[in-house]
């Protein structure tokens, strides 16, 4: 029982762990180069060799972290596919894709996901970021004196960062999420 109760305890904690804030040294072992994506595409019955080829050709175009999602059924001509790009993860990115195909779908089955967009080299890491909040960590947060700020919205896809506390990272970041309908800011790294 009491096994049952540290290993419980262990998969409780650790979505918390993950949303700790890291320092800009800790950040920079776990990001990835934001140079490109690559697809993993899912075996499915409808999802043949050339589809397969198409979507692995397309992620070079897609920010990584990305999900694409369709309704098995839809008819053809309803040109449904929902792709959704540069979110901070890919299960992130895979909910905002079926959220939106499964919105937009007129008939057919519930939507799934066919491929996701992961950086090249991609393993899991307690930290990882959109290739734009990426790109703005590498190129002007870390050359920010401390004490200061990154938040992210795992929803949104959206960041901000600035100066001070991360009193003010999280008023920008929450500003951005507002307008995609998100409230989930956080801070992600926090340099004293």
């Amino acid at each position: 029982m009491r096994i049952i109760a540290l290993a419980l305890l262990a998969t409780l904690a650790a979505p918390l762990a993950t949303a700790q804030a890291v320092d800009s040294k800790a950040a920079k072992r776990m990001l990835f180069s934001d140079k490109g994506g690559v697809a993993q595409v899912a075996q499915l019955d409808f999802v043949d060799d050339a589809v397969a080829k198409a979507l692995k050709a397309a992620a070079g175009q897609i920010p990584y972290y990305g999900a694409i999602a369709v309704s098995p059924g839809e008819p053809t001509s309803s040109n449904l596919m929902a792709t959704m790009a540069n979110y901070h993860s890919v299960e992130a990115a895979s909910a905002a894709a079926l959220a939106n195909c499964n919105a937009r779908r007129t008939s057919g089955k519930a939507c799934v996901v066919i491929a996701t967009i992961t950086p090249k080299r991609f393993k899991a890491q307690p930290l990882t970021l959109s290739v734009q909040a990426t790109q703005a960590f590498n190129k002007e947060y870390r050359k920010l004196k401390a004490p200061k700020a990154l938040a992210i919205s795992d929803k949104a896809g959206v960041f901000g960062y600035d100066r001070g506390d991360g009193g003010r990272a999280l008023a920008k970041c929450q500003a951005a999420a507002a307008e995609r309908g998100a409230s989930d800011c956080r801070i992600a790294i926090f340099d004293q």
